[in-house]
């Protein structure tokens, strides 16, 4: 048999095609038995373990009303008011001194004589009656000015609050105590500690360890000195009910110090709860000196 020959040629594919199909088994083995990683979402803000939530819950004030609380606005300086001169002294009729008369022998009193100590008690009563009547007029006219000018005043300082409550967040009665500037009244039931205000669409299951990486990287205590560009990838095993256990370092950091530190925080993260889906499997996690997100 030649190496041209027909049964040479199929011998040569048959032994090709095998190889390639063997190749391409041992690929899909090894794609099979590899953790997938969990794909992250965004968790809302609020404390709590509410995974499932898509909008942080509304900061609220138990058994009150829907009210605004403005910051009122800083007094501005009055001015000082302006001395008011004091009242000029009623006029006084200047009398002329009378000469005495010279002493006569008395007479007998003559009754149509004028009387000029009657007629000057007069003039000075009513030039006084006047003096007083014009002081109360002009104190009237200043207070009614000044009235006048504290309503002015006031109506400015009510316009000035008024532009700033439509300015401030509200607090909302049918909220909750620990819940958010901005939430939405429809979450009842707490936030994820997260930093959005809603998260992107996406399954209870993605959720689920979107807060299980938050946990985790809070209870990671980084040692100090490392480069940022120190990183680990870690494998471990969530079961059904979400305890954590099969947790091995799967590519180290080459920094022993930092490997513990990792390994270390899967030791302090307590158990999220169990799992929406109620299945248990192998999942990976990279843990690094310097996040993106700034942990």
């Amino acid at each position: 048999m030649t190496a041209r020959s027909p049964s040479a040629f199929m011998l040569s594919a048959l032994f090709h095609g095998a190889l390639v199909v063997l190749i391409l088994l041992l690929a899909y083995v090894a794609n099979e038995h590899r953790p997938d990683a969990p794909k992250i979402l965004e968790l809302v803000a609020g404390p709590g373990n509410n995974y499932a939530a898509t909008v942080a819950p509304a900061l609220g004030v138990p058994g009150g009303i829907k009210v605004s609380v403005p910051t009122p606005p800083a007094p501005a300086p009055q001015p000082a008011p302006e001395p008011v001169p004091a009242p000029a002294p009623p006029p006084v009729a200047e009398v002329s001194p009378v000469a005495p008369a010279p002493i006569e022998k008395p007479k007998p009193a003559d009754p149509a004589a004028p009387n000029f100590k009657r007629t000057i008690q007069r003039q000075i009563i009513r030039a006084d009656s006047k003096a007083k009547a014009e002081i109360k007029k002009e104190r009237e006219a200043e207070a009614k000015i000044t009235k006048e000018q504290f309503d002015r005043e006031n109506k400015a300082k009510a316009a000035a609050v008024k532009t700033v409550q439509l300015k401030v967040a509200k607090i909302d009665a049918d909220g909750i105590k620990n819940g958010v500037v901005g939430g939405s009244t429809e979450n009842k039931t707490g936030g994820a500690s997260g930093k959005a205000l809603t998260r992107e669409e996406g399954t209870e299951l993605e959720a689920y360890f979107s807060l299980l990486k938050s946990r985790l990287k809070e209870n990671h205590e980084k040692p100090p000195g490392l480069s940022d560009t120190v990183a680990a990838r870690v494998e471990f095993f969530v079961a059904a009910d979400g305890s954590i256990s099969r947790v091995r370092i799967l590519r180290s950091s080459r920094s022993a110090e930092f490997d513990r530190s990792v390994l270390e925080a899967f030791a302090r993260t307590k158990n999220i709860g169990p799992r929406p889906d109620h299945q248990s499997d192998m999942k990976e996690l990279e843990f690094k000196m310097h996040d993106e997100d700034g942990g």
